[in-house]
């Protein structure tokens, strides 16, 4: 990783040093570089004693070490009646230990400058900490300690079920929370733990149980469901020799198999709609489940979707933003999960150009899935992400986070090595085979909040599919 953060170093350090250096004729246009080549090192991998995997990547240009325990269980694996009990658990862990209370792990971790972040999403849950080298062992020993020994105090996860009922009900007032909800609700439905709330709802969190946070981290917060990656100043052996100490009492067992539906497919264009009366303007949402994140399409599409609507530059944002002023912002995005993820096309647009906006989403999707996207735009959206590629590993902590997708998602561990030549090879025609693949928009879903009382009339009239009123939940009310 070093050799491949200095190469990228260096090759910047060359273009401007060329710049500055050479007499600039403006009205030639500089040659294309050609790709960069990207030299990873190996990854080093150890295994500690109770059998968790370490992945280590020597960054020695800086005291600073970042590590990112991944495990393999999200919300993915929340119980039907228990949505939010991955992001509860995350939440919980660094509540208490056996020998330390919430208050004493912040303030030991703040002596030292130490950061403990602990996340759970769709596909994974992570824990992770940077420190300085020269206080590692003693960031190491709480790290362990909030991972091996939580206790989960009932005090504390009462006061964090207090915050969470408060906060669904914000979202409840959101329209733009609520849009997106609801949309994820509708295109997954209530079977798919793609379509429920991560964060929970007002029932599972009300009924959650204490005793749920600890048989959830009992069955999955195990050695041999997560893999420990460590990037910054630190050589494998050393670390090794702490680890196996610290983590000696945290065991191994069987993981409960989780199965998960099939994502639902999507046979005509429906569309749903939510009143939030006087609301300052309406959410669009447009969309449907689309693609895993192991499918051979996922360089294509990702740069078909940033030249429709995954950069400032892009087809939508330019249309309904800069062209027509019917929003401050128009973007469209494919969620790369385990599964296939949503593909969304979204904006928060003016209310009395709601019909309008939908009428320019739908141009945009439908052109590019029949004529894909320009030969200069497939050049400049393949620079926009090259040009972007190196920030990913300006820091170890990034590092780590950009290696929790090989180990989640199981990826080749030459992934970034050929990320730039990947992209690079993606042809229009490629492009243009997906898009026609993923923006059938007959197919999609439309759900629209906003001031009913003046919007539906004119969402009526362009006759997009079968109307569907919802309330704030996604629920499909009764006419």
């Amino acid at each position: 990783m070093k050799m491949f953060t200095a190469t990228l170093t260096l090759f910047m350090l060359g273009v401007c040093m060329t710049a500055f250096t050479q007499e600039l004729d403006r009205t030639i246009r500089p040659k294309a570089q050609g790709v960069p080549r990207v030299d990873l090192p190996d990854i080093q991998k150890a295994a500690l004693k109770n059998g968790l995997t370490v992945w280590l990547v020597e960054a020695r240009e800086l005291p600073l070490v970042a590590m990112n325990l991944v495990f393999q269980t999200g919300s993915d694996h929340d119980p039907a009646n228990r949505a939010g009990l991955a992001s509860m658990t995350a939440d919980m862990l660094d509540e208490g230990t056996k020998t330390r209370n919430a208050l004493q792990i912040a303030e030991e971790l703040d002596f030292i400058g130490a950061n403990l972040g602990i996340n759970a999403f769709t596909d994974g849950s992570s824990m992770t900490l940077n420190c300085m080298t020269k206080h590692l062992d003693k960031a190491l020993a709480i790290y362990a300690d909030v991972l091996v020994n939580p206790t989960f105090p009932e005090k504390e996860f009462e006061r964090l079920r207090q915050q969470r009922l408060t906060a669904l009900l914000q979202q409840k007032d959101r329209a733009a929370t609520i849009a997106t909800l609801s949309f994820n609700k509708i295109i997954y439905g209530n079977d798919h733990p793609y379509g429920r709330n991560a964060a929970g709802d007002e029932t599972s969190i009300a009924e959650m149980k204490r005793e749920d946070l600890v048989k959830f981290y009992e069955s999955y917060y195990r050695p041999n469901n997560a893999t420990l990656i460590i990037v910054g100043d630190v050589k494998l052996k050393e670390i090794v020799k702490k680890l196996d100490p610290l983590f000696v009492s945290w065991k191994a067992a069987a993981i409960p198999a989780a199965t998960m539906p099939a994502a639902p497919a999507i046979d005509k264009r429906m569309v749903y709609l939510i009143d939030k009366p006087a609301a300052p303007q309406s959410e669009i949402r447009i969309g449907f489940p689309a693609i895993a994140r192991n499918s051979p399409d996922f360089f294509a599409v990702n740069l078909m979707n940033r030249a429709l609507g995954g950069q400032f530059a892009s087809r939508l944002n330019l249309n309904l933003r800069e062209k027509r002023g019917f929003t401050y912002g128009a973007r469209s995005s494919f969620s790369f999960n385990k599964q296939a993820g949503p593909f969304t096309a979204s904006a928060g647009v003016t209310t009395s150009k709601t019909d309008s906006s939908l009428h320019e989403f739908f141009y945009e999707i439908d052109r590019t899935q029949k004529d894909g996207i320009t030969a200069e735009e497939l050049d400049f959206v393949k620079k926009g992400l090259s040009g972007n590629f190196a920030l990913t590993f300006e820091t170890p902590a990034q590092i780590a986070g950009a290696l929790q997708n090989i180990v989640l998602y199981n990826l080749p561990e030459n992934y970034y090595e050929m990320y730039l030549q990947n992209i690079e090879k993606v042809t229009l025609d490629d492009v243009k085979r997906v898009s026609g693949k993923y923006l059938n928009s007959s197919r999609m879903a439309v759900v629209v909040v906003g001031d009913l009382g003046i919007v539906k009339d004119g969402i009526d009239t362009m006759r997009l599919g079968e109307v569907v009123m919802c309330d704030v939940n996604g629920n499909k009310l009764s006419q």
